[in-house]
C-alpha cells in the first residue's frame, strides 16, 4: 500500500470511530415499565424542540393544584405523532400521565410518558415495554 492509501485508510478509520462515539452520546433515556407511576396536574408550559432522535419532541412542565411544580421536564412524544391523532396539548390543560422517571441525555430528571389522558380521551405513546410508538 502506498503512503497516500495508508493515510486515507487511517483517516477513514478515525472518522468512523468518531461517528460511532457521537451516536452513543445521544442515547435515549431509559424507560423502566416496572417503575411506572401516575402523575396528574395542569400543563404550565408546552415546548417543542429536537429530542434525542432529532425529531420535534413535545415537552411539558406540569404543576399541581397548589401551583407547585410536579414535573419540570415531561417528555411526551413527537409533535407529528400527537398531530396524527389530533391530540393537541396547551397551557391550562388538566392531564393524567402514566410513565416513569428517568435521566435525560444531559443528566437531569425527565418523566417519560407512556399514556396520557386529557378530558376523557386516552392516548398511548409507548408500548407496554416502554418503546415509543412514534
Amino acid at each position: 500500500m502506498n503512503r497516500t492509501g495508508c493515510i486515507v485508510t487511517i483517516c477513514a478509520a478515525l472518522a468512523a470511530s468518531t461517528a460511532a462515539g457521537a451516536q452513543n452520546s445521544t442515547k435515549e433515556p431509559a424507560y423502566h415499565p416496572k417503575n411506572e407511576v401516575t402523575v396528574t396536574g395542569r400543563v404550565a408550559s408546552v415546548k417543542t424542540f429536537p429530542d434525542w432522535m432529532g425529531k420535534d419532541g413535545v415537552n411539558l412542565t406540569l404543576v399541581g393544584a397548589d401551583s407547585t411544580t410536579v414535573a419540570s421536564h415531561v417528555d411526551v412524544a413527537t409533535a407529528a405523532f400527537l398531530n396524527m391523532f389530533d391530540f393537541p396539548l396547551a397551557v391550562g390543560d388538566d392531564v393524567k400521565l402514566l410513565g416513569c422517571w428517568s435521566q435525560s441525555t444531559d443528566g437531569t430528571p425527565v418523566f417519560l410518558v407512556h399514556e396520557l389522558v386529557k378530558k376523557k380521551v386516552t392516548l398511548n405513546v409507548r408500548d407496554p415495554g416502554g418503546i415509543p410508538l412514534w
